[in-house]
């Protein structure tokens, strides 16, 4: 193998194509990032983690194909620091590989490449189309939602629910409850699958904020995320996701019009007095006379904060873990949103006014 190729291009790839290299591995070659220089002037990267792999494709000047395997870490800090654009590639016959730029030159061993696991192959049975932008929104705004307990393996991912022309991500640990809704171009097979938030989130750090489409395909066992000059395979979660539509009520017995950034603030001033010793106080709302009071009190000291909004006749006094709250108001879109209550028992569910692009869903903390 012998080729020439951008030091910023290949560095990028290096660096995208490392979220899927395995760290802790008994099996060195899965530490490593698999190369192959094509007669076609193209350098494929390649890892797989055995539940995740990545592929990427460059342009490169091919002089001779070939292939190897070289350790992702040391391979992407030798690519990071070399001094010049132009990137020198040479294998030899026993596998030891010359990277070189400008005056810089290393030697490192590569790996056989015939034992580095391929990717799975799928042949799609279903196949969905979204903007790289929405999609990049719908997992930033619900991932964070999702489980990382191994008690229910099903929630530690997010859920695809496609219905004719929308498509919806959700997550939930169970305390926590994230919806996003997408309209699409056209109209689709009703279809339901979990992809693991591990992959999701890798998946949005390589993802640019732009309209051209992401191409989804999936069979019962995987999915593949194509998109420019990338190729993401993942495993899909088994399993029955929980009924999320149940937890979700129509109506509440307060319905607040909310300025959002007010609301966000003010739980930000109440959290300043929580600390890893008082990490269990919760922050409470004391929604009476068109006024939510917001409220918290530590071993630290208390802090007491207002919001005028119009709550009508009835009054109820709740309280949320804030990082929690947080998590949810920082995910909202608009200036203004809906909440609704119930029973300080029942979740808080927050909306936009109009509209069902988002839904989210904060189960209380039990007030003394």
């Amino acid at each position: 193998m012998k080729i020439l190729c951008n030091k910023n291009i290949l560095n990028e790839a290096v660096i995208s194509v490392s979220k899927a290299v395995s760290n802790h591995s008994n099996l060195p070659i899965l530490e490593g990032i698999y190369l192959y220089a094509s007669d076609d002037g193209t350098l494929t990267l390649i890892s797989n983690d055995m539940e995740m792999g990545i592929e990427a494709k460059i342009e490169a000047q091919v002089y001779s194909s070939g292939r190897t395997v070289l350790n992702a870490k040391i391979l992407g800090s030798i690519v990071k620091n070399l001094p010049l654009d132009d990137v020198y590639i040479e294998l030899n016959d026993k596998n030891i590989c010359t990277i070189k730029s400008g005056n810089s030159k290393f030697e490192i061993s590569g790996m056989n490449p015939l034992d580095f696991p391929e990717l799975p192959s799928v042949n799609p049975d279903y196949s969905v189309n979204i903007p790289k932008k929405s999609l990049r929104e719908m997992i930033s705004k619900t991932i964070f939602c999702a489980s990382v307990s191994d008690n229910r393996p099903v929630l530690k991912g997010c859920l695809f629910d496609i219905i004719g022309k929308t498509i919806k991500m959700v997550a939930t640990d169970g305390f926590r409850l994230a919806v996003r809704t997408y309209n699409l171009e056209k109209e689709y097979e009703d279809r339901r699958f979990i992809v693991p938030s591990k992959a999701l989130s890798e998946i949005n750090k390589i993802l640019k904020d732009d309209d051209e489409l992401v191409e989804i395909n999936c069979t019962s066992k995987n999915a593949v995320f194509i998109f420019e000059n990338y190729k993401v395979v993942t495993r899909l979660i088994e399993g029955e996701y929980i009924n999320y539509n149940s937890a979700i009520y129509e109506t509440g017995e307060i319905e607040i019009e909310c300025p959002l950034y007010e609301l966000f603030d003010s739980v930000y001033r109440a959290s300043l007095i929580i600390t890893e010793n008082s990490n269990d106080a919760p922050v409470k709302f004391k929604i009476e006379d068109d006024n939510i009071n917001v409220s918290c009190e530590t071993i630290v000291g208390k802090v007491d904060d207002n919001i005028s909004v119009s709550t009508g006749d009835s009054s109820l006094e709740i309280g949320f873990f804030n990082g929690f709250l947080l998590g949810v108001l920082r995910a909202c879109d608009d200036e203004v949103v809906k909440i609704k209550f119930k029973k300080n028992i029942n979740p808080m569910i927050i909306t936009p006014i109009t509209g069902d692009d988002y839904v989210y869903l904060l189960l209380p903390r039990r007030l003394k």
